[in-house]
């Protein structure tokens, strides 16, 4: 116990109770006594400033009325969590600490709903920890390449502690060659399907709709870059699988401002690398793709591709990721699910 801490001007007007009170007062305050440290028993405070125990008993009972301190039968004082100037000067540190962790992160480009969700996930994660199962969670995508993507994107949801919440990923394949996809489905409080995949997840399991969220791909900026540096009347061939697909590329073709009919689109099972002048119907110049398009795939393409770039031709992987919006969407959900677990307790 700190027992050189506390000392007391008896020349002072002040009653000594008083400047005891002031003390610890200026002592929890420091830092000097921290929160659930133990003072020393009245009696032996008494006998190291040399006054009566009633003089301490006396300061410890107003302490502890200004909730400063607590008195526990049998066991002794100690300094009190809550009291009244530990929340008037922490609180004041800790709103300062929040203003500028805010400012930090908007400086990094996080609106504040991206922030307010990180807070509340960890929040809600720690007041659920221990008590009641974590929410499920399934990322579904039928490209295995873009699980691996979703899997790195979602991934901040672990750093976040008492993580409340279990990610799985796996494939529509796998999904629907289950002998009951419905009831594996089921066991999950949450499952996320790319916009591409989201159409074919609802046949599989339409009962299920109120817990499949659609999230809607946007392409990476590294795929918006070497778009944009193509000259406005270059002519593509989009390689597609799904409606989907084609549609993202079209539209983000058309809002870079390239021209509606120099842009030609192909199912992937009809672009076939026994026409070695595929590549150039059209007059195209530059190839879209998908992760596992033909094109990549099969090694017969080899040659016409090999071709197409000597030409001056561009064969570019149309990469993609959840956007920004539907990862906020993503996080409110869960919030959701995290709020009727607390709901339930």
């Amino acid at each position: 116990m700190k027992m050189d801490l506390f000392k007391i001007d008896k020349e002072s007007p002040s009653a000594i109770s008083d400047q005891i009170v002031n003390l610890v007062q200026q002592l929890i305050v420091s830092g000097e006594l921290s929160t659930g440290e133990q003072l020393p028993p009245e009696r032996m405070l008494a006998k190291h400033l040399h006054v009566s125990r009633g003089t301490i008993t006396r300061a410890y009972t107003k302490l502890s009325k200004m909730q400063m301190i607590c008195e526990l039968q049998g066991s002794g004082s100690y300094v009190q969590r809550n009291g009244h100037l530990f929340e008037q000067n922490q609180k004041k540190e800790a709103a300062k600490i929040i203003e500028s962790t805010f400012s930090k992160l908007s400086k990094m480009g996080l609106s504040d709903k991206e922030i307010i969700n990180l807070v509340n996930l960890r929040y809600l994660g720690a007041t659920n920890h221990g008590d009641i199962r974590k929410v499920t969670i399934m990322v579904v995508s039928n490209n295995h390449d873009i699980l691996n993507e979703l899997e790195q994107q979602l991934s901040y949801l672990s750093f976040l502690s008492h993580f409340p919440f279990m990610l799985s990923f796996m494939t529509l394949d796998t999904i629907a060659t289950n002998p009951d996809p419905v009831q594996m489905l089921l066991s999950y409080d949450l499952i996320i399907a790319t916009s591409i995949d989201y159409p074919e997840i609802i046949k599989i399991a339409p009962m299920l709709k109120s817990k499949i969220l659609e999230a809607v791909l946007t392409p990476k900026t590294k795929t918006l870059s070497i778009l944009s540096q193509l000259p406005q009347d270059s002519k593509f061939n989009v390689v597609y699988r799904t409606e989907t697909f084609r549609k993202m590329v079209v539209n983000c073709l058309l809002q870079l401002g390239f021209h509606e009919e120099n842009i030609f689109c192909f199912r992937d099972v009809k672009y076939r690398p026994y026409r070695p002048k595929h590549h150039f119907k059209y007059g195209a110049n530059v190839i879209i793709n998908f992760n596992e398009s033909p094109v990549y795939t099969n090694p017969t393409f080899g040659k016409s591709n090999s071709e197409f770039v000597k030409n001056g031709g561009h064969i570019i992987r149309f990469e993609y990721q959840i956007g920004r919006t539907p990862l906020v969407q993503i996080e409110d959900r869960i919030q959701k699910l995290l709020g009727k677990n607390e709901l339930d307790k």
